[in-house]
Parts: C-alpha cells; sequence; structure tokens
C-alpha cells in the first residue's frame, strides 16, 4: 500500500516478518518453511488497531477445487498469487 493511500490521521505500524523452519525429527531434514507477519510490540491497542487475531490457512484441496470451478465454468481469474514455501522429507 503507498504511503498516499493512508487515510489521514492513521499511522503505519512498523513490522516484521518471523521466518522458520521445521525439520523431520529423524532425517534432520527441512520439512516446511513457515512464515508470519509481526507486528513490533506495544504499537498495537486492542479495540483501535485491532479487534481480533485471525492467521488464514488455506488447503490444496481447497486450491485445486478454486482452480477446477475457474476452469469449469470458464471465468477469468484476474489475479491469483500462490507462494509453493514448503519442502518435503
Amino acid at each position: 500500500m503507498p504511503i498516499s493511500a493512508v487515510p489521514k490521521g492513521e499511522k503505519i505500524l512498523d513490522s516484521v516478518w518471523a521466518m522458520r523452519r521445521k525439520r523431520c525429527i529423524g532425517t534432520g531434514k527441512v520439512r516446511k518453511y513457515k512464515a508470519r507477519l509481526n507486528v513490533h510490540g506495544g504499537q498495537q491497542v486492542h479495540g483501535v488497531n485491532y479487534w481480533e487475531t485471525f492467521a488464514p490457512v488455506v488447503k490444496w484441496t481447497t486450491i485445486r477445487l478454486l482452480m477446477t470451478l475457474i476452469m469449469t465454468h470458464e471465468w477469468k481469474a484476474i489475479r491469483l498469487c500462490i507462494s509453493i514455501c514448503a519442502g518435503r522429507c
């Protein structure tokens, strides 16, 4: 979001990406990569900046179903951003 799109009187909160690797216990190989966007502590105020926490998660079966519906009904997919960040043991 460009800074010019931020409403007057609102401030942008500092944030940082927290990334980690999950490894298989037996082999030690990287099993998957996980990332989470965190706002620096103390900047958010409950009821002002946020009301609840939510971590969106989607299953691959849901993505496949969506793609099948798009192709079957010949719908136009305007934008579909998929980031594949999971390795396998």
